[in-house]
């Protein structure tokens, strides 16, 4: 972030994201932005881990970028001068990618561009986690394995139960600590997630209520339409009335 200020979901925890702050999504991090100031602009990069790859980072030297792991805190304060420093690379990534198809070595420049970016992002990481890698305690670790499944169940699997058994704990120990740590319960993430989900499916127009009913694996409409009035204060119809006014 280079200014202003962005309040952000990352898999239902809410971040204050100000400027200067680094903040890293992965692929099973669900992202949802829900305010911004005014002046809100930043600078960032989207890309696989197979393109991570082929740029010329080896294997063996993926330890630096923990910061892609799921228990890495995902929002950082930086210093001016680091902010400065990331700003400049993200720059240059920028400018060599648009002349990548003219360039005779357009594509190991990007590549080497990018290699250097990510190597500086893992210095920052290191540096503002004190060059250590993140400890969690029990209840903690719990949390963040927990909000790593629900990303990939939750459309097939809403119980408490079947989270329980996968992290091997009971579903009141389960509810227990993520109330705990983050005062909400297992059950109201996973029907936050779910609502999320379909709130992004109803704003497309091309998605019938029906339609969007079986991407959620529900019984049929009418159970879905009746979840996401209780969840989200009115039906899928008027919900999409307001996203097309």
């Amino acid at each position: 972030m280079t200014a202003g200020d962005l309040r952000i979901k990352l898999n239902l925890i809410e971040y204050c994201v100000k400027k200067n702050s680094l903040f890293v999504v992965t692929p099973d991090v669900v992202v949802e932005f829900l305010d911004k100031s005014p002046n809100c602009s930043g600078m960032g990069v989207g890309f696989t881990t197979d393109f991570m790859f082929r740029t010329g980072i080896h294997k063996s030297h993926i330890e630096p970028f923990d910061f892609f792991a799921s228990q890495a805190i995902p929002v950082i304060l930086l210093e001016q001068q680091d902010t400065d420093m990331l700003s400049s690379l993200f720059t240059l990534l920028l400018q060599k990618n648009l002349i990548r198809e003219t360039h005779p070595f357009g594509k190991e420049v990007v590549n080497h561009s990018f290699s250097v970016l990510m190597y500086e992002l893992a210095a920052v990481h290191q540096k503002y986690n004190h060059g250590g890698s993140i400890q969690l305690n029990r209840k903690e670790h719990l949390l963040m394995r927990f909000l790593k499944l629900l990303p990939v169940h939750f459309k097939e699997q809403r119980s408490v139960q079947y989270y329980a058994e996968l992290v091997f704990v009971t579903p009141k120990y389960l509810t227990e600590c993520v109330k705990e740590l983050t005062g909400k319960t297992a059950g109201e993430f996973i029907d936050e997630m779910v609502v999320t989900e379909a709130k992004l499916l109803l704003s497309d127009p091309a998605m019938s209520v029906a339609k969007v009913a079986d991407e959620l694996y529900f019984s049929d409409q009418f159970f879905f339409s009746k979840f996401f009035k209780k969840q989200a204060g009115l039906t899928p119809s008027a919900y999409r009335k307001t996203v097309y006014k």
